[in-house]
C-alpha cells in the first residue's frame, strides 16, 4: 500500500508541471472565418483580412472577360503563397519581394496564403474563403441585393455580407 502510495504521488509530481507547461503554451486559440458566395461592386474589396493562420480561397467571376483580384501582403516573408486557375481560365501573378506582396488576377482561381502573418485584400464576386487562426476582418457585399453572399465568424450562424463595409470584425482570440 505505502509502495501504490508513493507511486501516485510521483505520477502526480511529474503531470503537474507538464500540465502547467501545456495549459501556458496555449495563449491563442485559433478561430475561423468562412465567406459564402460574397461579391461587391466593381473596385470595391469584399474581403480586407488581417490573419495569422491560414486562408484557402476560390474567386470567380463566372465571366472570362471580368477579372477578379487578390492582394497578399506577407509581413513575415514565408513565401507559403500558391494559386491555380480553375477550368482553364486566366490567371496572372505577380511577386514583388521588395514589397512583399503577391498581386493575382484572373477570372477563376484558387489560393491559399498558409502559416504565417498576412494582410489580404479580395476584389471580385464568387469570392468562397475559409481562414483559421486569429485575426480581424472587413466585409462588404452588393448593396440592395439579396444575392450579396455569407459569412459565418468563429463557427456562428450565417450573415448577409454587409452593403456597405462593416464594422472591424474578430475571430479567434489571442492571450
Amino acid at each position: 500500500m505505502r509502495r501504490l502510495a508513493i507511486f501516485c504521488l510521483l505520477l502526480t509530481a511529474l503531470a503537474l508541471p507538464a500540465t502547467a507547461l501545456a495549459l501556458g503554451a496555449n495563449k491563442s486559440e485559433d478561430g475561423t472565418l468562412v465567406v459564402k458566395n460574397g461579391s461587391a461592386p466593381r473596385g470595391v474589396t469584399v474581403v480586407t483580412l488581417s490573419i495569422s493562420g491560414t486562408t484557402i480561397g476560390h474567386v470567380s467571376t463566372g465571366s472570362p472577360d471580368q477579372v477578379d483580384k487578390v492582394v497578399i501582403y506577407d509581413a513575415n516573408n514565408t513565401n507559403d503563397i500558391g494559386a491555380s486557375a480553375t477550368n482553364g481560365a486566366f490567371l496572372s501573378k505577380t511577386v514583388s519581394q521588395s514589397e512583399q506582396t503577391t498581386k493575382l488576377v484572373g477570372s477563376d482561381f484558387r489560393f491559399r496564403a498558409a502559416g504565417g502573418v498576412y494582410k489580404i485584400w479580395i476584389y471580385g464576386s464568387g469570392v468562397d474563403l475559409f481562414a483559421v487562426g486569429t485575426g480581424k476582418v472587413t466585409l462588404q457585399g452588393m448593396p440592395d441585393s439579396a444575392a450579396d453572399g455569407k459569412y459565418s465568424l468563429n463557427g456562428g450562424d450565417w450573415h448577409s455580407l454587409p452593403a456597405v463595409p462593416s464594422d472591424l470584425l474578430h475571430f479567434g482570440s489571442s492571450g
